[in-house]
């Protein structure tokens, strides 16, 4: 892959030898030709093409604007139990999916009252989003029965539309659980990392014995009520442990999923397996286009999000609602921004119906703007990283770790370069 940039004009030559060129700030993708090309990245440019790039370059665009968070939480995650029967590899969640905390099961009085608390301020016509996390939450399946049933109560009467998620291995599903997640209307991301001889390894039972089959089985039960469910989805994660993207996508590829999520477990030493992961990546890409075109590559979330953010000019200011939008409660109900900063005392932001809305400021601020990420060319489909990633790799969540820009960036250019394929095809 080659870039060129003047300013907030980048092109890109592509896999197949074209040239893109996409517009930062304006969220403009065209084609070009080599004339150009050679304007970018040539000092010795044709005058008449360097004129046109740096007439590009100074327009504003009445299509673009920013993207404007809603005001006050809409999306709200639960730790419904930290505890989980499998133990992952690269867990991040203390190996047992407790975050190093021994209450096991949430505190339903204790999520009832926050839950009250935030659909409280959700305007009528809103929407709110409750998550069910782990560990694996299909071990508690009364407690998520339970809460749809308490919000459902919350909103009678009431023009608001609750959603549910939940992220789970899949090992637990039954029939019964299966048509409880369809009642729900839920919709189901379940984690699994490619085929039996990837998955078993990563993610075995406590035993050690393989968790493949389970999971397939699971699958199987909600593939039965899909209709009836918002959405089933697939999470994947690589890393250091894992870099087969290529052979993950053609395991999952068939199964009926309507979104794959392949995410990238970041750990200290990681920049071979992070470039060889975004590697494999534009490779499923390449072979995703090849088999079903726009509709196929967009059943990759990421790709899916860089074509809604394209096709709506809405700019980016942030990678997350973490903090904005969005609250995590852990078993005993300690609030924190994110899910990944369960136990962390320093990023707690409140427990129970109390939030500290002074620990909150410290997220008010755009993270394109407190990342620095002014320059960055892609800066806002990107919306300025993820805080954790920092934390992870640098030691605080506002301090850029520069490995997934560098994946970040390869990863958008492939996808600008089939947005130009899926809407300007002569």
């Amino acid at each position: 892959m080659e870039l060129a940039r003047k300013d907030q004009v980048i092109a890109i030559r592509t896999s197949k030898g074209s040239v893109v060129g996409f517009h930062a700030r304006n969220l403009e993708v065209a084609r070009l030709d080599d004339l150009a090309w050679s304007a970018l990245s040539s000092p010795s440019a044709d005058a008449e093409a360097l004129e046109e790039i740096q007439l590009w370059n100074s327009q504003v665009s009445e299509s673009a604007s920013d993207a404007v968070l809603p005001n006050g939480v809409r999306s709200f995650a639960i730790n419904i139990a930290q505890i989980c029967n499998l133990k992952c590899g690269y867990c991040a969640a203390g190996g047992d999916g407790t975050f190093g905390d021994p209450m096991k099961e949430a505190d339903l009085e204790t999520l009832y009252e926050q839950i009250r608390m935030l659909l409280h301020d959700v305007p009528n016509g809103g929407e709110f989003k409750i998550t069910f996390l782990g560990g694996e939450p299909l071990t508690v399946p009364d407690a998520i029965r339970a809460i749809h049933r308490f919000a459902k109560l919350q909103v009678a009467g009431r023009d608001i539309k609750v959603r549910y998620d939940i992220v789970t291995n899949g090992t637990l599903v039954t029939a019964v659980i299966a048509d409880l997640l369809a009642s729900m209307q839920a919709n189901v991301t379940v984690s699994i990392d490619g085929p039996p001889e990837v998955n078993d390894i990563n993610r075995p039972t406590k035993g050690g014995k393989g968790s493949t089959a389970k999971t397939l089985a699971g699958i199987q039960q909600l593939l039965a009520v899909k209709d009836k469910l918002g959405s089933l989805s697939c999470g994947a994660v690589f890393g250091q442990h894992h870099t087969g993207v290529m052979a993950t996508y053609k395991f999952l590829q068939p199964m009926g999923f309507d979104s794959l999520r392949f995410d990238f477990a970041v750990g200290d030493g990681d920049e071979e397996a992070s470039r060889k992961y975004a590697e494999e990546l534009r490779s499923v890409a390449d072979l995703a286009w090849e088999i079903g075109g726009e509709l196929e590559l967009r059943r990759l979330s990421m790709f899916d999000l860089y074509f809604r953010v394209l096709d709506s000019q809405k700019r980016l200011h942030n990678h997350c609602g973490a903090g904005k939008t969005h609250l995590h409660s852990d078993s005993r109900g300690r609030l924190t921004t994110c899910q990944w900063f369960s136990g962390e005392q320093t990023e707690q932001v409140g427990a129970g119906t109390t939030i500290d809305h002074s620990r909150l400021q410290e997220y008010a601020d755009p993270l394109v703007e407190r990342h620095s990420c002014g320059s960055c060319w892609v800066r806002h489909l990107c919306g300025g990283g993820c805080m954790y990633v920092n934390k992870t790799k640098k030691g605080f969540k506002h301090e850029k770790d520069e490995e997934f820009c560098i994946r970040t960036r390869s990863i958008i250019a492939k996808g600008i370069e089939y947005y130009a394929e899926a809407r300007y095809q002569s």
